[in-house]
């Protein structure tokens, strides 16, 4: 009987999560805040491809000849829409083509959850995987012809990939070319996914032990890096010119690595609160640690008081919740200053927490502070429906995903998209 309701539950849920998808296209929802703004710049790239030589375009990217190019990420998804998309040439029906295409998104998440999780409730899959429907970030980026979108698809297929890979024990070399071309896919579409085909890698070496699978590994990928690595070659940086020069590409800015745990952080409250009890087991277990920990944190603090950040146009974007709360809150400099640290310090100490030894959101979120440290501002849609794929496929145990954390993962995701709407 009690399971009979939480199937009922289920099923509401999702029904819920796919009509407010739904609905909140047709009256063009901006829960992100910058979706039609973005928009402008992503359909004056389309038709630029649309209407120039693939070279010549790539070129644009660099030159701006043809037309100024604002996009910071590698052109692949406009090579794509104008070869593959029959609806590229008219804005109405790009916007809706991207919104369609990337409705399956979460479907396709849930497919490969249903192949990981088989003893799992596959009504309780499919409510944590509609969880995405309700993501601000994924919403906006599909309502308006995000771009983003299209690595997160490769993250997902590749990692299914993957797992089969890692299942077999013969002929595994149509797997290792299939997770390799998809999660390099994954950096062809958006750089700052470069992570995913390192982790692979990561994950590759500690299981293989086959010597001819490795050798067909490493040219596969070396293969497969030349474009990017041409390009970035070509622009003379990780992103396209207009962008290194407008976002000041290069220049330490110290306090977004605060940011940046605040915003990681923000998506593991879920599972703070769910386990609480054996965080705090574990928090008590290794005190000592903590208490180092707590002392690199207050030197960061120091540092950042003696190392003012220079946002130039960006003071006021980007940077997350824990900016915008802080500026909601409070309007005295100092005040938003100490709330601001008391995030970050706590946003630390949530992460030490959780991580709990596990290499992976360690690696992830190493990765992200070096990102943050060089490019600005710092985004939220970054991260984005991002972390919550990362951690189903990377952290989460197979106990750990159970009822408790499913409903409230949803409670905690549907709160923070009405207060997005609200907000913006």
């Amino acid at each position: 009987m009690f399971q009979s309701k939480n199937n009922l539950l289920y099923i509401f849920l999702i029904i819920f999560s796919v009509f407010s998808f739904v609905y909140g296209f047709t009256v063009r929802e901006d829960s992100a805040g910058g979706g039609k703004y973005d928009f402008k710049n992503t359909w004056n790239n389309q038709k630029i491809f649309n209407e120039n030589s693939v070279i010549n375009s790539i070129k644009n990217t660099k030159t701006s000849e043809i037309d100024t190019s604002i996009n910071s990420h590698f052109p692949t998804s406009y090579i794509l829409n104008k070869y593959f998309n029959p609806f590229s040439d008219h804005k109405e029906s790009f916007l809706k083509s991207i919104f369609i295409l990337d409705f399956f998104l979460p479907i396709i998440f849930f497919l490969v959850l249903k192949s990981l999780y088989k003893k799992k409730n596959v009504y309780l899959i499919a409510c944590f995987s509609s969880i995405i429907y309700l993501s601000p970030y994924f919403r906006t980026s599909s309502y308006w012809a995000g771009m983003e979108n299209y690595g997160l698809f490769m993250l997902i297929i590749s990692y299914y990939f993957f797992s089969q890979y890692l299942k077999i024990t013969i002929n595994k070399k149509f797997y290792i070319f299939c997770f390799s071309l998809i999660s390099c896919l994954c950096v062809y579409f958006d750089q700052k996914l470069a992570f995913i085909p390192l982790i692979y890698m990561y994950l590759f070496f500690k299981n293989e032990n086959d010597r001819s699978n490795i050798i067909f590994y490493l040219i596969i990928n070396f293969i497969l890096s030349i474009p990017v690595l041409s390009l970035i070659y070509y622009w003379g940086s990780l992103i396209s010119p207009h962008d290194t020069l407008t976002r000041h590409f290069g220049t330490l800015y110290l306090e977004q690595v605060g940011y940046c745990f605040s915003i990681i952080s923000f998506y593991l409250i879920p599972y703070l609160i769910t386990f609480n009890q054996n965080i705090y087991q574990f928090l008590i277990k290794n005190l000592k640690y903590f208490m180092v920990i707590s002392c690199f944190i207050i030197a960061y603090f120091l540092l950042l008081s003696n190392y003012p950040t220079n946002y130039f146009e960006w003071d006021h974007l980007g940077k997350g919740w824990a900016h915008k709360l802080v500026k909601i809150f409070f309007t005295n400099n100092l005040s938003q200053q100490i709330f601001l640290y008391l995030i970050f310090f706590i946003s630390i100490i949530i992460f030490f927490a959780v991580s709990q030894k596990r290499f992976l959101i360690i690696f992830m979120i190493f990765f992200f502070s070096i990102i943050s440290l060089l490019i600005l501002p710092i985004f939220q849609e970054y991260f984005d429906p991002l972390i919550f794929i990362f951690i189903a496929f990377f952290f989460y145990k197979d106990d750990e995903l159970n009822n408790n954390l499913v409903k409230f993962q949803y409670i905690f995701s549907l709160i923070f998209l009405t207060f997005t709407n609200l907000y913006y």
